[in-house]
Parts: C-alpha cells; structure tokens; sequence
C-alpha cells in the first residue's frame, strides 16, 4: 500500500499505480492489491467503510 502512495503522483490514476506496483511486486491479481489499498485507505481514514477492527467486532 505504501509503494503505491509512493508512486501515485507518478501516475494520471490510482489505477495505473497499482497496476505498475502490481507488475514490480509480481502479484498476479490486480484485484487483490486494489483490495489491500481500499482496506488501508479505509483504516486510515481517506476512505469511509468498515476497518477491519470493526469486522472483527462485528464477527464476535
């Protein structure tokens, strides 16, 4: 997640960051690691949702 804050303003979208971090890392999904930015931007509060604490609560 950091690298693709790191490279953001590299790219004219989030989309193209993740896909080029996506290809630097080899992870196969571009899915999964939009998925693990969208999880940090909601824990970090850029993004409204539910932060994985709260899931873990919710789950109990």
């Amino acid at each position: 997640m950091r690298m693709v804050a790191e490279v953001r303003g590299d790219y004219p979208t989030e989309s193209a960051a993740i896909n080029a971090v996506m290809v630097r890392l080899g992870i196969g999904s571009r899915e999964t690691l939009r998925k693990w930015v969208r999880q940090d931007q909601i824990g970090s509060g850029q993004r409204p949702g539910t932060t994985t604490k709260e899931s873990e609560q919710i789950r109990r």
